[in-house]
């Protein structure tokens, strides 16, 4: 990792994001003010294939829990999982405060309660308090998302002023929280936005993204006309849309079921906080004494993430919840770029159980939370940033998002992904890349990050071609006594007596000159070496091994 010592100069002003620019999810920005740092975000991502077993990941952290940097503080721009999800597996080694408004503490503080005087890390502000530091202030300003109280961030700096966006859209007529409206932004309007750093993840998209209220008919109906069971899978952290399902279900007289923590989680703290009136969440063992009309479920694990709860549903394994073809499912989601493969497993599970499938390509039963391509430019032509760099988006949606600002004649712009450090010019505007850190996503297994990726390796190799054992005893004289040769996993079948006997003869050849030089531990190496050239040679793997040799 280059060193992090520049992000302390009393003379210039930074910006790394840690992760969210190149992809989507796991957003973690990092400001450095003069010397002054101040983070964005703690998020989540969800695992692709190349980390087998794994649902989710996080950017290292320890970009910048590290002796190198000292933060003032994080700022959190609202509750959804790819903003907030990471901060409880660091969250002991935070010694500076943690800035949000009050629906994103009363949705994360759940993960906390656990931990002595948690609640002493948070500062619960309002929008527009300002928040000062020596070189910089910051303000949170309201804006629409599909989760109560989103927020953008207007940093003012003693060099000029940035906005960052969050995730956002235009909505008019919200389910929850206060409707869009340009006033909140007068502020950045009456100032000079020197930087915007804007969410790019609908930046292709043509058509401008649908209110979340106008959801509501389209489940009243589905409620009315479809018979048998009804499963609905959504994000947990979308509020809006639990509220839009559950007053439906209960408009319908339908008994409702939820599984998952997350969203259970999400539930609980939505009513808590008085957006969902409360009601009656039935226990899951007794969901097959209903009638299956009468039936509302809602899931978590729309993305097919191996471990949900909706995964084994769709293969038939859960405890309690048995489905049939008389039931129906709806993915009230969007695909996240990297898990069309994983969802495509989990819908044709469903397909094979007969169940009637309805996602947005069938039925209106999703709107997105993020702004379209003309929101964007009509929101940009009220603030009029004078640059901006992208985040929120993979690679293509960064590209596209640069047009927009270029057709706007906002022509000062960079284009960066995770782990590139940028220096801020606020001045002219000339932003540019200085260096580029590798920054690891870490595992997240029960709970925990794992920090030793050599598991991966290992996990890998069993996948691709298996685990071979090879046990192996011999006398004080090295002659073999006895030999085995098992196999996990391995793709095909094989004559294991011709396997072992070129292995035992490899292995005769190479000690039959090294007798005076030998001990076990070289014995080992030795016979793990012999073990990998054999299958190389015969088959073109290479299998996990492990070795087991005694000498008696």
């Amino acid at each position: 990792m280059s060193n992090l010592d520049i992000l302390n100069s009393k003379k210039k002003s930074f910006f790394l994001p840690i992760g969210g620019i190149g992809e989507i999810g796991g957003n973690n920005y990092l400001y450095s003010f003069k010397g002054e740092q101040i983070i964005v975000d703690a998020g989540i991502s969800f695992a692709d294939d190349s980390l087998p077993g794994v649902d989710i990941t996080i950017p290292d952290p320890y970009i910048f829990l590290n002796p190198s940097i000292k933060p003032k503080a994080m700022i959190l721009t609202h509750a959804h999982e790819d903003h907030v999800g990471g901060l409880e597996y660091y969250f002991d080694k935070i010694d500076f405060p943690i800035y949000c408004n009050q629906f994103t503490y009363a949705y994360i503080k759940h993960k906390f309660k656990r931990i002595p005087d948690f609640e002493k890390k948070f500062q619960i502000i309002k929008s527009y308090q300002e928040i000062s530091f020596k070189n910089f202030s910051f303000q949170l300003i309201p804006t629409t998302h599909s989760i109560p109280d989103p927020a953008g961030i207007f940093f003012k700096t003693t060099d000029g002023n940035i906005y960052h966006t969050g995730d956002w859209k235009i909505d008019k007529n919200p389910v929850t929280g206060d409707p869009f409206d340009y006033d909140n932004f007068k502020i950045l309007k009456d100032e000079t936005i020197d930087l915007l750093i804007g969410d790019s993840t609908n930046a292709g998209v043509k058509e401008i993204s649908r209110s979340e209220s106008e959801l509501d008919p389209s489940f009243d109906r589905l409620f009315e006309s479809l018979t048998g069971r009804i499963i609905v899978t959504c994000f947990s952290s979308n509020i809006a849309r639990l509220k839009t399902v559950i007053s439906n279900a209960i408009k319908h007289k339908k008994k409702i079921f939820v599984v998952g923590r997350s969203i259970k989680r999400a539930i609980t703290t939505a009513i808590e906080e008085n957006l969902i009136d409360n009601f009656e969440v039935l226990n899951e063992k007794l969901f097959a004494e209903y009638n299956r009309d009468n039936v509302i479920l809602i899931a978590t694990g729309s993305q097919g993430e191996k471990n949900s709860a909706l995964s084994k549903i769709a293969n038939n394994t859960h405890n309690h919840i048995k489905l049939s073809s008389k039931d129906n499912i709806i993915f009230s989601s969007k695909e996240i770029p990297g898990n069309e493969k994983a969802i495509s497993y989990l819908k044709n599970s469903f397909s094979y159980l007969g169940l009637n499938i309805i996602s947005e390509e069938d039925d209106f039963v999703h709107v997105s939370g993020h702004p379209g391509i003309n929101e964007i430019k009509e929101f940009y032509q009220y603030v009029k940033p004078l640059s901006l760099i992208p985040m929120h988006g993979e690679y293509l949606h960064l590209k596209k998002h640069i047009k927009i600002a270029h057709d706007l004649k906002i022509n000062k712009t960079l284009l960066l992904l995770s782990g590139d450090l940028c220096e801020l010019d606020l001045n002219q505007k000339n932003h540019k890349l200085i260096d580029q850190f590798i920054i690891k996503k870490l595992p997240v297994i029960q709970s925990s990050i794992v920090e030793d990726m050599n598991f991966l390796t290992e996990r890998g190799k069993m996948l691709n071609n298996g685990i071979v054992s090879v046990n192996l005893i011999l006398n004080k004289q090295l002659n073999i006594l006895k030999s085995e040769l098992h196999t996990k996993g391995f793709p095909f079948d094989f004559d294991k007596e011709f396997i072992q006997d070129q292995i035992k003869e490899s292995l005769l050849n190479k000690i039959l000159f090294m007798k005076n030089e030998l001990n076990e531990n070289t014995l080992r190496d030795i016979l793990d070496d012999i073990v990998k050239k054999t299958f190389s040679k015969n088959f073109s793997l290479k299998p996990e091994l492990l070795i087991h040799l005694s000498v008696i």
